[in-house]
């Protein structure tokens, strides 16, 4: 048992939300039944920092505890990140940001890479394996621990969500699909990503967002698509009168003689 007030949150955190509802709700479990599962704790030279836990940690002192069930264990940087990614990518709870993040983390950590380089040598690798055997074999045992997707298939999908623009990446913090949030962050224009974002928030599908971005047509583009459609029509062109079937072929010959010309020019 250790005192909550010796404790510190991790720098390795992958989670950077903590919403209000989610401590309360946790609290109120911790005063009904205490901390089920102990946290995680190493002990570095600055005091005790919490690898695995910060949110129960942050919900016992909510709920008036002084002291939290941990193991503690002896934990380079790179074991305390690994540990901390893998607690927390386990219990899916994350967003999708702070998921991403923490396999990138993952994905470095493996490779023994920065975390601003692994997304460039994922890449590599999916397109030549062949040149880091050994990177690509810890690349799967690491991914393989979390028990979901591998390492491929997160470059492919929602690894493209660390390209995002940063007023797209904050809607997904807030609950946008990160499927939307990809196209809405190929729009250049942030004015257009937030009407996006709105049509998204109220309900719009992939799909609707797709169609949102498609140039919307003119009163001179219905006009002349129903021309065609009519021309096209046979039997309206038989039922018009007389006088409307002569008019309209002067029409259609004077029309044609226009295109031709223009063609030659």
């Amino acid at each position: 048992m250790l005192d909550l007030q010796q404790l510190k949150p991790t720098p390795h955190q992958p989670r950077t939300t903590f919403t209000e509802a989610s401590l309360n709700e946790l609290s109120e479990s911790i005063r009904e039944n205490g901390v089920l599962q102990p946290i995680l704790v190493r002990s570095t030279p600055s005091g005790l920092e919490i690898v695995a836990g910060e949110r129960r940690w942050r919900a016992a002192q909510l709920a008036g505890l002084t002291s939290i069930p941990a193991y503690v264990r002896d934990l380079d940087d790179q074991q305390a990140a690994a540990a901390s990614a893998v607690e927390n990518l386990i219990r899916e709870d994350l967003n999708p940001i702070e998921e991403v993040e923490a396999k990138r983390r993952i994905a470095a950590l493996a490779l023994g890479l920065p975390e601003e380089q692994v997304m460039t040598r994922l890449r590599r690798l999916l397109d030549k394996p062949e040149e880091d055997q050994e990177g690509v074999r810890e690349l799967d045992t690491a991914f393989g621990r979390l028990g979901g997707e591998k390492w491929q298939s997160f470059l492919r999908n929602k690894g493209r969500i660390l390209n995002l623009p940063a007023d797209v990446k904050e809607a997904v913090r807030g609950g946008l699909d990160y499927r939307k949030a990809l196209v809405i962050g190929r729009v250049a224009s942030a004015g257009e990503r937030r009407r996006l974002i709105q049509l998204a928030r109220d309900g719009a599908t992939v799909q609707a967002l797709h169609d949102a971005q498609k140039p919307q047509p003119t009163e001179r583009d219905a006009q002349l698509k129903a021309v065609v459609r009519a021309l096209g029509h046979k039997r309206l062109m038989e039922s018009m009168n007389p006088r409307k079937q002569s008019r309209i072929d002067k029409l259609v010959a004077e029309l044609h003689q226009l295109l031709v010309v223009t063609e030659d020019q």
